[in-house]
């Protein structure tokens, strides 16, 4: 306490320990965020722009209203993201109130994490702004055929079967310079040259990529 006129000596208390309250929530932090209990968001901090096929931790506290983690949490927790071909984390416990958890995102893009309570509570579940993924270094190329489309972060990178085409008719297909996850790698601009397995076609002239 202090006198705002500057006449009365200032009085303060012995130190006060303050307990955390009952857990309510989830509260998930990923690269770039560290939590700060207390405040108004709980954390601070802006995502890191993350890369494919790069392992990151991501942290889930079990938290009270006011965002201080409660060591006695030990919920079963899972990790789920908008990457619809990443492997995502086993389903785990916390361990006085916290567990880090690796996610590997696979396609570049825009991602979000989600973290929810399995039990035996029932926490509110948190996630994650919006994360960039870029694409990992050029490592190949591509080449798609009428008919087929390309699915980055996908095991094959692509889908479809190839149409059946007709002799003497031109037809276009469309290379791409990828990561090894087959996210295109706008960068990466090599000279392309297509061969085919006709003895007898005209094939086309060799040509660099333009934004991969």
């Amino acid at each position: 306490a202090t006198d705002m006129g500057s006449v009365y000596t200032s009085s303060i208390s012995p130190a006060i320990t303050v307990n955390t309250n009952s857990a309510v929530k989830l509260q998930l932090l990923v690269p770039g965020e560290t939590a700060v209990p207390g405040s108004a968001t709980g954390k601070s901090g802006t995502p890191n722009a993350l890369t494919s096929g790069t392992s990151y931790d991501v942290t889930v506290n079990g938290v009270d209203a006011n965002w201080n983690k409660v060591a006695s949490m030990t919920s079963t927790i899972k990790i789920s993201t908008s990457d619809l071909f990443d492997t995502e984390p086993a389903a785990a416990q916390l361990a006085a109130g916290t567990k880090t958890f690796v996610v590997t995102p696979l396609t570049a893009g825009s991602l979000t994490i989600t973290a929810a309570d399995l039990g035996p509570t029932t926490l509110t579940l948190s996630a994650s702004p919006s994360i960039t993924v870029n694409s990992a270094a050029a490592s190949k190329l591509q080449v798609l055929l009428p008919g087929e489309s390309a699915v980055p972060g996908s095991a094959s990178g692509k889908s479809g079967t190839p149409n059946a085409e007709t002799a003497g008719a031109v037809f276009q297909v469309t290379v791409n310079c990828v990561d090894p996850n087959w996210n295109k790698v706008t960068s990466a601009n090599p000279t392309a040259k297509i061969s085919t397995s006709d003895p007898y076609d005209t094939e086309p002239a060799a040509a660099q990529l333009v934004n991969g």
